[in-house]
């Protein structure tokens, strides 16, 4: 392995690198990413251990590299696994991220290097640095909180022992909320909690080290549980279809944005403490109310139809003229897709050999960012500048190409859902049996929730 002991030393090189990735990730990849509470980072230089719930691959990670104000570098630690390669673990040094292993991801000299990795990370706290890890070791397949492993708790006391328990780290919680997992333009809320200790902790640990482990990680997971959606692990398919019916009419109708993210992670708070009310008080009504609701994604998914259009009205006029929008703007949308579908298309390649969906947002983004994207528009400058002869024109050129990748995105959106319109008013007019029971279904839902 690797010598990852100067990994909390400043990059230059880092730096830049971050820079690029973030204007990508705030502002491309995302039509919005949203940080609330931010003035509960402790300053640059507080010895700092954020925590946060894992959902989403890599982007959780990124997500939570851009939530300072300042230039500061965290230190991340990941799955050991991934780490097997010479070069990727140079790599990953590199990107500032350390190794831990789990009992399933090596051998028992990998699990004893843990204590290296542990000791490297209360070193970095010790100095005012800033550590970064999901407690949980590995990200959930639904907005849950899983449980807390071990190596989080061990790094906690054991930076403070280096310190004589003098270091005062703070444990700074952070809740990440995705509009939508997998697709790209859709919106990212970061809420920021309140930092804590574990000074309560101190004597039990002198005693008895295993149990202060497991105390001060049901201690630090209600904290990160209080602003994270934690849904029922056996249902959360159904909790997340209940909650998208439910919300926007619920926010509408308090003459509310429907849009605003936070608006609607409160909402979201509120639709899950009443379905886990449900779930003790009357659990006849709340067993029904979740097959109706299984039942109904089922027919969702034989229809390849969304929620959304589900019950909507949607006339000849609408649709006529949202065709004729479409066709006025293909020029538009032609020049994007020149420039960008060939880099666009390619996680989708990647994505094939991937089962697990919650990897998806990072196979979107990071090949994307790093190479495709990047390799395609000197690739189109080139040429521009080859059959112009003037550089300014391929500059000019390069960043129209840039610029069109959303406008692109958004009339492939627009036209799939178009289509998807289309085919939802033939069924209607048809009498879908199918359909009709989804009708039938979701006002039963709504009525039940």
């Amino acid at each position: 392995m690797i010598d990852f002991s100067q990994i909390g030393k400043f990059s230059w090189g880092y730096r830049f690198l971050n820079a690029y990735f973030k204007f990508n990730h705030n502002h491309i990849y995302y039509k919005e990413c949203r940080v609330i509470n931010q003035k509960n980072v402790p300053k640059k230089g507080t010895p700092t251990f954020v925590i946060a719930n894992h959902q989403n691959g890599l982007t959780d990670a990124l997500a939570l590299l851009y939530i300072y104000a300042d230039n500061r570098q965290p230190v991340f630690i990941a799955r050991g696994d991934i780490f097997k390669k010479e070069w990727v673990a140079k790599l990953l040094r590199f990107l500032k991220i350390l190794p831990t292993f789990r009992g399933r991801d090596g051998d028992r000299s990998d699990i004893r290097a843990n204590s290296n990795t542990f000791a490297i990370a209360a070193d970095l706290l010790k100095k005012g640095g800033t550590l970064v890890m999901f407690p949980e070791a590995a990200h959930q397949h639904g907005n849950y909180l899983g449980d807390f492993k071990k190596g989080f708790p061990r790094i906690v006391f054991q930076a403070e022992e280096y310190a004589d328990f003098a270091l005062n780290l703070q444990i700074l919680p952070v809740n990440l909320y995705y509009d939508n997992y997998y697709s790209f333009r859709t919106r990212l809320l970061i809420t920021i909690g309140e930092p804590f200790q574990a000074n309560d902790f101190f004597e039990q640990y002198k005693k008895e080290q295993n149990q202060a482990y497991l105390d001060f990680n049901a201690f630090a997971r209600e904290k990160l549980r209080m602003i994270t959606l934690d849904e029922d692990r056996e249902f959360f398919h159904e909790y997340d279809q209940i909650r998208t019916m439910l919300r926007k009419e619920r926010i509408f109708n308090k003459g509310e944005d429907t849009n605003d993210l936070v608006i609607r992670q409160k909402e979201d708070f509120k639709i899950v403490a009443e379905l886990d009310a449900l779930k003790k008080e009357d659990p006849v009504r709340f067993g029904k109310l979740m097959e109706d609701t299984k039942e109904y994604l089922a027919g969702l998914r034989q229809l390849n139809l969304r929620d959304w259009l589900i019950g909507k009205e949607i006339t000849c006029c609408s649709l006529w003229m949202k065709s004729l929008l479409f066709i006025l703007l293909f020029p538009l949308f032609l020049f994007g897709w020149i420039n960008n579908i060939l880099p666009f298309s390619f996680p989708t390649i990647l994505k094939k050999k991937i089962k697990d969906t919650q990897l998806h947002a990072s196979i979107n983004f990071a090949p994307s960012a790093i190479l495709t994207f990047p390799l395609m528009y000197i690739i189109v400058g080139t040429l521009a500048w080859i059959i112009s002869g003037k550089f300014w024109f391929a500059i000019v050129y390069i960043l129209a190409a840039y610029l069109s990748l959303i406008p692109f995105y958004a009339y492939r959106k627009g036209v799939a859902k178009l289509k998807a319109s289309y085919r939802y008013r033939k069924m209607k007019k048809k009498n879908n049996p199918i359909l009709q029971k989804l009708l039938l279904l979701k006002e039963r839902i709504v009525l039940l929730g």
